[in-house]
């Protein structure tokens, strides 16, 4: 069935994205596009699949994912193919693989990106270059591409915590306009992870400027998502009114415990901003649990310079103890104080590989090493640099489901492309996001209704991407397609056994073709690297 040009969907539920309650009907492809929808449709040299009693979907746009860092590892994309993502949206968070610099500033893009993987060529220079790589990988999904400021900042200015030159402004915003035009759909920055965490709002509205310019939007990991959410927010807003461009912040949430609820007041402020005009929207992966670098907790200027410079600070007694003393009692950047909660940092991966940390908690580090949590994590940074990833169980169910219930928030993963042979303990969100919404969210909780967890998987996060062809099942649309069992779609991926498929989701095409079948990947390599509609490069 890989191969075949024209396929009939008979018989399924059909929801179509847009929201609407499912209707029984057969769902005709040819030459990568749905045909017609309609009952009792066929047509001669037809491969017929028989889908009674299923959901016949658009494939879902996974809007927030770092894939971009492991797709040369792992194209089939097995862990989010499975689940039904036919798109992934890559370079969040302010890491995208380009542009890449010169010399030493080469050197530390290589550095600050460890964490997300260690072994990219880092051949190319600009997205162009990138686009050409993964367009020669066996592609099973669609990738589309923003540019990082942080990776900007890097190739244009290193590490320094400090403004930019007028020079050195000019150069991040000529690595936008360049990214816009290769095809990027937007800029994205990461504002708790340095070099991001330097910039000022002026510096981010100066650049989201650029991408507006060329039709794009902003997507932001705020400044702070625990006692300073509001104020990041705040920011969010104001980039988005200067630059007049549209806004999606990635991963909505409020870490910390004593933070649990502030998400009613985000939420409100988000629908203040919509109802002046602003266009902003938000994503949000459903778990307790969120995942990022260990160097991320700790404070600004301990991590200025990058990991060589961080490492230094940590074997020299002063400037531990000064480290270790903002861990615990300083203030987030000047705001409120910091949350550290030792007993929900999970590690999840090192570098290089320590099987005996992977698992366990710094708390328990801690008491098995017999010194305090604090100084178990700073031994940890010293010793591994960034190559140290962390599981955070800090988010409020309560949270999790007010967000989640809010009409412009989209389902994304924040994962990467996954196989079981991947090793390490990460967060399951790249296995079972959105089998984990089908399944638990809206069959076991019926928090959400069915047809409104398909919209915010496909037609929600393809507008925010400005494409009309895609998240929709509709004649003419690209053939993007998940075929699932409503009765035993579920996640089965946990934060303890987290290399574990989805289950329940039988067909996925892609552009046409189908890439798994029965559960199975056929290895149709039927993934493009998609292009900004109007854009330079655009098909």
């Amino acid at each position: 069935m890989a191969d075949a040009l024209d396929v009939l969907l008979r018989g399924g539920n059909v929801v179509d994205g847009s929201g609407s309650a499912p209707v029984r009907a057969d769902v005709l492809i040819s030459d990568g596009r749905i045909v017609a929808i309609g009952e009792a449709l066929g047509a001669p040299d037809t491969s017929v699949v028989d889908v009674e009693g299923k959901v016949v979907a658009p494939g879902f746009i996974d809007i927030h994912t770092h894939c971009d860092f492991t797709l040369h590892r792992w194209p089939r994309a097995d862990a989010m193919v499975r689940q039904g993502v036919t798109t992934v949206v890559v370079g969040n968070c302010g890491h995208s693989t380009f542009p890449v610099g010169d010399g030493e500033r080469k050197e530390m893009l290589k550095a600050y990106s460890d964490f997300l993987a260690d072994d990219l060529s880092w051949t190319w220079t600009d997205a162009a270059g990138f686009t050409k790589v993964l367009s020669a990988l066996p592609l099973a999904p669609n990738v589309a591409l923003q540019v990082g400021h942080g990776t900007a900042r890097v190739a244009a200015m290193g590490f320094d915590d400090r403004a930019p030159t007028e020079g050195e402004l000019e150069r991040m915003r000529a690595s936008v306009a360049d990214a816009m035009r290769a095809g990027a759909f937007g800029l994205s920055t990461g504002l708790i992870y340095p070099p991001g965490t330097y910039a000022t709002t002026g510096e981010v509205v100066a650049l989201a400027e650029v991408a507006a310019a060329h039709g794009g939007f902003y997507s932001t990991h705020m400044r702070n998502e625990g006692p300073a959410l509001l104020d990041s927010i705040a920011e969010t807003l104001e980039v988005a009114e200067r630059a007049h461009i549209p806004v999606e912040i990635s991963h909505h949430k409020v870490l910390g415990r004593r933070n649990w609820g502030l998400t009613e007041k985000s939420l409100a402020l988000i629908d203040d901003a919509r109802a002046r005009g602003l266009d902003v929207s938000a994503d949000q992966y459903p778990y307790e649990a969120s995942a990022t670098t260990l160097a991320a907790l700790l404070p600004t200027w301990a991590v200025e310079g990058g990991t060589d410079r961080m490492r230094a600070r940590l074997f020299d007694p002063a400037e531990r103890e000064r480290i270790r003393d903002d861990v615990l009692n300083g203030p987030f950047d000047g705001g409120p104080k910091r949350d550290f909660e030792p007993e929900t940092l999970m590690i999840a991966s090192v570098t290089p590989e320590d099987p005996a940390l992977v698992g366990r908690t710094i708390s328990e580090i801690a008491g098995s090493r017999g010194v305090q949590p604090v100084d178990a994590m700073l031994d940890l940074l010293a010793h591994h640099g960034g190559g140290v990833q962390v599981v955070i169980f800090a988010i409020g169910e309560e949270d999790i489901r007010r967000v989640m219930s809010h009409p412009a928030v989209a389902v994304a993963s924040d994962g990467w492309t996954l196989n079981p042979e991947a090793g390490g303990c990460p967060h399951p969100r790249s296995y079972g996001t959105f089998a984990r919404v089908l399944g638990h969210y809206v069959r076991d909780e019926h928090h959400l209704s069915l047809e409104e967890a398909v919209r915010k998987m496909t037609s929600l996060p393809a507008a925010r991407l400005g494409m009309a062809d895609r998240g929709r099942l509709s004649p003419g649309a690209w053939a993007d397609v998940v075929v699932f069992d409503p009765a035993t779609v579920a996640d089965r991926a946990t934060f303890t056994d987290p290399h574990r498929y989805c289950a329940g989701v039988s067909h996925v095409f892609v552009n046409g073709q189908c890439v798994i079948e029965a559960g199975e990947d056929t290895g149709a390599a039927s993934g493009r690297v998609l292009r900004r509609p109007g854009s330079r490069d655009a098909a």
